[in-house]
C-alpha cells in the first residue's frame, strides 16, 4: 500500500504567539517517530511518504502530497499544542482522498483518545509505541490474512458511535529489533535548524537509544513510552552513529534520551566506541542531575561531550518537592559544578508556574539561574499537558483548563494555567523578564564571546541574541 505520514504544518506563530517569540531560535529537527514509523512499514513492503512540516512546509503541501501520492494510509501525529492543526490536517486530505484510512497517534490520541476520537476525522487511534501496532494496522487494512481491529493491540476506533478499545500493548523489550529510522525519506540534515544552545556544528543529528523514563515527574507526560526503561545495546547505537556520520553527512550528534546517563556501563561503552569513531565527532545529551557524578562527566568529555542538558526545574526547594523528581537545589548546584570541572558546557531548563509557585518562588528561580556558570537557560512555560499527574490534579480540584487555543510552552501570551498565588499579569511579565534578566548580563555576554569555539556557533548565538530583542 501507499503510506503517508505527516508531521503537520506548525509554523512560528503556532509556536511563539502573535508575536513569534524565539522565532530565530525555534528547534526544529526531523520527525524521528514518524521515520521509525516509516523503516517498520517498508520493512513490512509497503510504500512510504514522509511529508516533514515542521521545517516550514505549510497547507499546500499538505494538499499537493495527498494529490501526488494518493496514499491508501495517512498516519498523524499529534502532541496536544499540534492537536488542532493534525485534525485541520486529516479533514483538508479526506477531501481529496476520501477512501484513505486516516489514523493518528502520539502524546494527545494517548492520553486523550476520547477528545481526540470527537474530532470524527480518524478511522483509527494508535495508543502508546507504535511501530508494531502500526504495521498490525497496515496489515488490516490492506486485508493480509483474517486480522480484525479488534485483534490489535494499542488501538481505539469508533464502532456504531461508540469509542472502542483493544487491550494495550506490551512496550517493545529489545529496542535492537527496530529498524534505524528511515533517514532517507526526511529532507537532507542540513535543511533543518535545531535551537542553537544545541549544537557547535551543523549538520545536527538527533539519536534516540533508549526508551521510557522511570522517574515519576508530575509534569512529565509518559503516555506513549510508559515508566519501564528500556535501552538499546552501546554496539547498536554505536552503529546508528556510524550511519549518521558516514551516509547522512552529520557533523555533531545530539543524543534525544530523556536520562543518557542513567545506565553506566552502556554510557561506558557508547563512550569508548565515540572515542574510536572518525572523524571525531562532538556530541551532547540529556541527562538529570542525579544520574551523574565527576568521574562519569569525565569519562563523557574525554569521548567528545561538550555539553549536557540538565533539568533543574527550580531554584527553590518547595517547589522542587512538588515536582516528583526528587532533586534539591543542592544536588542541581553540584552536578552544575560537576560538569563545569568536567570541561563540559551545560544548559538548564527550567519550569516556571506550577502550582506551588509564589512570586518569592520565581525570583527565587531566577536569582538562582544567575548565580550559577550555566552557558544557556530556559524558563519554560508550565502548561498541564494530559497525560500528566499535574494535569489530573489540577482537573480534580477544579480547575478550567482550555487547550483549545495554544498551548505551546514558548508562547507567553496564552496562559493555559496560572498558579493561583501569582497575579496573572506578574506571572506573564516573570515569563520575558526572566530571560532578558539572565542572558542580557555584560558578564554574561563577555563569557559567551570568549567561549565560542566555531562560526556556526557565533552565529546560532547571533539569532539568540536577535530573537531576545524581540521580546
Amino acid at each position: 500500500m501507499k503510506v503517508l505520514l505527516i508531521d503537520v504544518p506548525f509554523g512560528s506563530e503556532d509556536i511563539g504567539g502573535k508575536h513569534r517569540n524565539f522565532a530565530g531560535v525555534l528547534n526544529v529537527i526531523p520527525a524521528l517517530g514518524l521515520a521509525y514509523l516509516a523503516a517498520v512499514a517498508e520493512e513490512d513492503g509497503h510504500e512510504v511518504r514522509i511529508l516533514d512540516c515542521a521545517r516550514g512546509l505549510g497547507w499546500s503541501a499538505v494538499s499537493e502530497a495527498g494529490r501526488s501520492l494518493q496514499p491508501d494510509v495517512v498516519g498523524i501525529t499529534a502532541t496536544t499544542p499540534t492537536f488542532y492543526n493534525a485534525r485541520r490536517t486529516a479533514s483538508l486530505l479526506r477531501g481529496i482522498v476520501p477512501r484513505a484510512a486516516f489514523v493518528v497517534g502520539g502524546p494527545h490520541p494517548t492520553a486523550m483518545p476520547e477528545h481526540t476520537a470527537a474530532s470524527d476525522v480518524f478511522d483509527f487511534l494508535v495508543l502508546g509505541e507504535g511501530e508494531r501496532t502500526f504495521v498490525d494496522l497496515l496489515r488490516h487494512v490492506e486485508g493480509r490474512g483474517a486480522l480484525r481491529p479488534d485483534d490489535i493491540p494499542g488501538l481505539a476506533f469508533q464502532r456504531s458511535g461508540e469509542l472502542v478499545f483493544t487491550p494495550s500493548r506490551d512496550p517493545i523489550s529489545d529496542l535492537d529489533l527496530i529498524p534505524f529510522p528511515a533517514r532517507r525519506l526526511l529532507p537532507p540534515l542540513g535543511v533543518y535548524s535545531p535551537t542553537p544552545a544545541s549544537y557547535r556544528r551543523l549538520p545536527l543529528a538527533h539519536i534516540m537509544t533508549s526508551r521510557g523514563c522511570p522517574t515519576r515527574c508530575n509534569f512529565c507526560d509518559k503516555a506513549v513510552f510508559g515508566e519501564q526503561y528500556r535501552a538499546r545495546s552501546a554496539g547498536n547505537v554505536l552503529a546508528e552513529v556510524e550511519e549518521v556520520v558516514h551516509t547522512w553527512g552529520a557533523r555533531e550528534i545530539r543524543f534525544f534520551d530523556d536520562t543518557f546517563t542513567l545506565n553506566r556501563r552502556r554510557l561506558e561503552a557508547i563512550c569508548q566506541g565515540m572515542k574510536r569513531l572518525r572523524p571525531r565527532t562532538p556530541w551532547t545529551c540529556l541527562t538529570k542531575v542525579n544520574a551523574v557524578d565527576l568521574d562519569m562527566l569525565r569519562t563523557m568529555r574525554d569521548s567528545g561531550c561538550w555539553q549536557v542538558l540538565y533539568g533543574l526545574e527550580s531554584g527553590d526547594d518547595r517547589v522542587l518537592s512538588t515536582l516528583g523528581k526528587n532533586t534539591t537545589v543542592e544536588q542541581n548546584r553540584r552536578a552544575v559544578r560537576w560538569a563545569r570541572q568536567a570541561g563540559l558546557r551545560v544548559r538548564a531548563d527550567f519550569i516556571v508556574g506550577t502550582p506551588r509557585e509564589t512570586p518569592e518562588t520565581l525570583e527565587n528561580t531566577l536569582r538562582f539561574a544567575k548565580s550559577l556558570p550555566l552557558d544557556f537557560a530556559h524558563f519554560n512555560k508550565f502548561v498541564p499537558f494530559p497525560g500528566t499527574a499535574f494535569y489530573r490534579q489540577i482537573v480534580a480540584a477544579g480547575y478550567p483548563l482550555d487547550f483549545s487555543g495554544s498551548s505551546s510552552t514558548l508562547d507567553h501570551d496564552a496562559l493555559v494555567y496560572v498558579p493561583p498565588a501569582v497575579p496573572e499579569r506578574q506571572y506573564r511579565a516573570f515569563l520575558d523578564k526572566a530571560y532578558k534578566a539572565f542572558y542580557l548580563r555584560p558578564r554574561y555576554i563577555i563569557r559567551r564571546l570568549a567561549g565560542l569555539r566555531t562560526f556556526t556557533e557565533f552565529w546560532g548565538n547571533f539569532k539568540g541574541a536577535f530573537s531576545m530583542g524581540r521580546m
